[in-house]
């Protein structure tokens, strides 16, 4: 049979087997081809931009380590500068004095250890209740932020006592004071001390 083939047929035999052969090339191995470069480019479009914040990041690491080594510089000298002791007669000495300058009067304090934000310092509260007008007060409170202390202000509760056109205000707060930690492996125990302190003179009334 194969014998009787003229040479157009044996051409379009070859013809037909070489389409073949193309396609099952192109179909298995073209395309196939083709799929995973598509794959490939998209993997590589995806990580362009995390390969932009790598560099960005690595341009960035000498002024971050340099910040980094500004701020634990900062922190020691913070530390440094911390009052070894707590040095409450001082302190109260100061806020009574202040107070006296103020012409608030102060009614009563407490004293209550208090967690401090870092392990190497230690805080103390001191729960002030005070009674003047608000301008007294007013003036008063930022002569306790002046204070030569490392100290916060917290918990500030006013009341107004009487109806009188400048009237007395009962004001409640806390002052935080910090200080160098001896011992953290020692708790330390609450000591509270209240009464009315040595008698002061303006009650910042008088109107």
């Amino acid at each position: 049979m194969l014998a009787r083939l003229g040479q157009r047929e044996w051409a379009l035999i070859a013809i037909a087997l070489t389409l073949v052969v193309a396609l099952l090339w192109y179909f298995l191995l073209i395309v196939p081809m083709r799929q995973e470069t598509e794959s490939v480019r998209q993997e590589i479009n995806a990580l362009i931009p995390e390969r932009d914040k790598g560099r960005q990041a690595q341009r960035a690491l000498p002024e971050l380590r340099a910040t980094i080594a500004e701020l634990q510089a900062e922190r020691q000298a913070f530390l440094r500068a911390l009052p070894k002791e707590e040095r409450l007669s001082q302190v109260l000495n100061e806020i009574l004095t202040e107070a006296l300058r103020s012409g608030v009067t102060v009614r009563s304090f407490t004293r209550s250890p208090t967690s401090a934000p870092v392990p190497e310092v230690r805080a103390v509260n001191l729960a002030l209740s005070l009674e003047a007008p608000f301008p007294e007060t007013y003036a008063y409170l930022k002569r306790l932020e002046g204070l030569s202390r490392f100290s916060s202000l917290s918990g500030l509760n006013l009341s107004v006592q009487g109806q009188d056109l400048n009237p007395l205000l009962s004001t409640s707060l806390t002052l935080t004071l910090y200080m160098l930690a001896k011992d953290l492996g020692q708790p330390e125990g609450t000591t509270q001390t209240q009464g009315a302190p040595s008698p002061q003179t303006g009650q910042g009334g008088g109107r």
